[in-house]
């Protein structure tokens, strides 16, 4: 439903903008043929600089929609081999960590799915606890065996690591100083298509409506892709999910 009124809000502002324009393009547009001249400078670089900015813009949202797809697999398999290395453990240490490891990742399959924050939250309060655990758990289950802590200890570190990052990347978005400066520019242009029709005393309704929706969806997309808990471009967490049923 949000995304059907992100959508449509971009759309009717932009239909809104070009109305603003003919009306303007209407009382206040100078009839002589230099300004014609220079406006059509103007509208041209304007369209060159909002193309820019969404082409910037969507360009980082899609690189951030892939690296925050490809942390969940970094994760998944740091979980799997933390699984899989606690087997070189002694019985009860092994046990305590693999119930970490498997609580761990189930509370990760329903962080990537649920949009409830309540929950959310209550599962990102519980992160420390199950990292000590693990920790904790690897600890004493090498007590001082090298070779035992080579093997097991990096492998949990890996999953307490990429805690963090997937954090970050989950919290990392467009600058809002960028998106409002892309918003107005885009805003401004259709203006300026609206003011550019008004001069002419003439427009196409349908022509200037195809391009405010294409405008509002270019802008609906670079938006959505930097929503990871919301919107309908949305990550799987398929490999999160195939980790924890090799959990047995």
């Amino acid at each position: 439903m949000i995304e059907i009124l992100t959508v449509a809000g971009l759309v009717l502002g932009g239909l809104i903008a070009s109305e603003i324009g003919y009306r303007l393009g209407l009382v206040f547009g100078p009839k002589y043929e230099a300004f014609g001249r220079q406006f059509d400078i103007i509208r041209g670089a304007t369209f060159a600089l909002v193309a820019f900015l969404i082409a910037f813009s969507f360009s980082g949202a899609g690189s951030r929609y892939v690296d925050r797809g490809d942390v969940i697999v970094q994760e998944a398999n740091a979980l799997g081999t933390a699984w899989l290395r606690a087997d070189v453990l002694p019985e009860a240490q092994r046990s305590d960590l693999k119930a970490a490891i498997k609580e761990y990742t189930a509370d990760r399959v329903v962080l990537l799915s649920s949009h409830d924050r309540a929950e959310l939250m209550r599962l990102l309060a519980k992160v420390g606890d199950l990292h000590e655990r693990m920790w904790a758990a690897a600890l004493a289950g090498t007590d001082g065996n090298a070779p035992l802590m080579a093997l097991a200890l990096p492998a949990v570190n890996d999953v307490i690591d990429l805690h963090t990052t997937h954090l970050a990347l989950a919290t990392r978005r467009l600058p809002m100083p960028i998106l409002v400066v892309l918003l107005a520019t885009s805003a401004l242009s259709l203006v300026l298509v609206g003011f550019g029709n008004g001069h002419a005393g003439r427009r196409v309704p349908m022509l200037d409506g195809v391009y405010a929706i294409v405008l509002a969806v270019a802008l609906w997309m670079t938006i959505d892709l930097d929503s990871p808990r919301q919107g309908i471009i949305q990550i799987s967490s398929q490999p999160m999910v195939d980790a924890l049923a090799s959990m047995k």
